[in-house]
């Protein structure tokens, strides 16, 4: 039995060229070929942290208005931070004085302490009677920029 090529010439030729095109293109993966400097990556990051402060604010800000009177938290004890175990530098000259190594793993594990809790942030917010829409969008922002800081200083510590 024999089989036969149905479509025109030129279609044939032009699905034969795209598969051969594809079947050569089959383990080749993108390669960047310029890596950001680390100096560019360190201001980038320092830029997003500063921009992350200001938007945690203004959601601490927006809950402590309304929400901070009601008596399900003024009757609680608030705990520690969960962060407190980690040993970050207090001020400026502990900063100086900390190895980079160490300062970078400090940062490193105090984003991958916030993960969780800021997923669990965002989907409380969404359940909040009360909570605004731009509440819960500036909490998803937290969070997804805690990732890209976290990717960024896991980055630079790989260097």
């Amino acid at each position: 039995m024999q089989l036969t090529l149905t479509l025109s010439g030129s279609a044939g030729m032009q699905l034969l060229l795209l598969v051969s095109s594809l079947l050569l293109w089959e383990n080749v993966s993108s390669k960047p070929t310029a890596m950001v400097p680390t100096e560019d990556l360190y201001t980038r990051l320092a830029e997003l942290s500063h921009k992350t402060f200001i938007l945690t604010a203004d959601v601490y800000r927006e809950f402590d208005l309304n929400f901070f009177d009601k008596t399900w938290i003024t009757d609680r004890i608030l705990p520690l931070c969960h962060t407190a175990s980690i040993h970050t530098p207090e001020n400026r000259e502990e900063v100086h004085e900390i190895k980079t190594e160490d300062l970078l793993k400090a940062m490193i594990n105090v984003s991958i302490s916030w993960k969780e809790p800021l997923k669990h942030l965002v989907s409380a917010l969404a359940a909040l009677p009360g909570a605004s829409d731009s509440m819960g969008k500036k909490a998803a922002d937290i969070k997804d920029r805690n990732l890209i800081i976290l990717e960024g200083l896991q980055t630079i510590y790989n260097r």
